[in-house]
């Protein structure tokens, strides 16, 4: 018999869990993907096909990457779209989530090999999560309540994969130059990726209200391990979170496709019964306005 802690241990982790708020954060992370994958198909000859400027496999292997996967023809980047839209379609919707899984997987890990200089982090985060997704246990109907039921495990990985890059980029930042100096920030959106938001509040705004946004960013991203789990300090790393990854997104060109993928991460620290809760309230307000 395990000793009172262990199974607590045990049951935090593996025991069978209201699965909505998975559910809930697993549309919306598709969702993103879509709007990610729906920005990248704008330039989608550049991207996929051989008309589009590639590395060589050996440039590639020149800098670790291993060999490239094939480019596309025509026709085949449209299979590629109708696969990734049809598979978050599904998984949406919640059909055939298993394969929907899988296919996403593929797609995402195929967007990573056909061309590494366009797959920045959120791509390999999308390939990482829809694999766990598709490895974890699946998810079965409560026969007493009619709910989706599924082992927590799931929902505790991804939580702390939102955790761990927090914390894993407070302490690149802290062991680097973010505790040196106070203009780190100032410096850092004054490069490529400047949007004309950036400009304007470089011009505008004192550099001493740089420096405060450069440490509180800091401290969120290392202190987000005590927040999150903290059921009465997540208002305050919903608020903290949100707000740096607005200005990440207003600052930053083409940034706002990270920060909604990270906002989806937040959908497993809200309980079940809270999106309940919110649920029924869009629901009485859906009817109250038909009225």
């Amino acid at each position: 018999m395990w000793p009172p802690d262990w199974q607590r241990l045990g049951a935090f982790w593996l025991e069978p869990q209201d699965a909505l708020r998975v559910r809930v954060f697993e549309v919306l992370f598709t969702i993103t993907f879509l709007i990610w994958m729906g920005r990248c198909f704008l330039s989608w000859e550049e991207w996929l096909t051989a008309d589009g400027f590639h590395l060589t496999k050996e440039e590639l292997n020149a800098m670790g990457y291993p060999d490239p996967w094939p480019l596309l023809a025509g026709w085949q980047v449209v299979l590629l779209a109708l696969a990734i839209f049809g598979a978050g379609g599904l998984l949406i919707f919640n059909r055939w989530r298993r394969f929907a899984l899988i296919a996403l997987f593929l797609c995402a890990l195929y967007a990573q090999r056909v061309d590494y200089m366009a797959a920045f982090t959120l791509n390999k985060l999308y390939v990482g999560v829809y694999a766990l997704m598709a490895l974890a246990p699946g998810m079965a109907r409560d026969p007493t309540t009619g709910r989706l039921v599924q082992s927590a495990v799931l929902l505790r990985v991804l939580q702390c994969t939102l955790l761990l890059q927090y914390l894993a980029a407070g302490l690149a930042k802290a062991g680097g130059d973010w505790l040196q100096y106070n203009d780190v920030l100032w410096s850092q959106v004054q490069g490529v990726y400047r949007t004309d938001f950036a400009a304007f509040a470089l011009r505008h705004l004192p550099k001493w209200a740089w420096a405060v946004q450069q440490h509180v960013s800091l401290a969120f991203e290392l202190s987000a391990v005590l927040l999150f789990p903290v059921r009465r300090l997540r208002p305050v790393a919903f608020v903290l979170g949100i707000g740096l990854h607005l200005l990440i997104a207003m600052m930053m060109k083409d940034l706002i496709f990270f920060s909604l993928q990270m906002w989806a991460f937040y959908a497993l620290f809200v309980t079940s019964e809270e999106w309940r809760r919110m649920g029924n309230w869009v629901r009485a307000r859906e009817l109250a306005v038909a009225e």
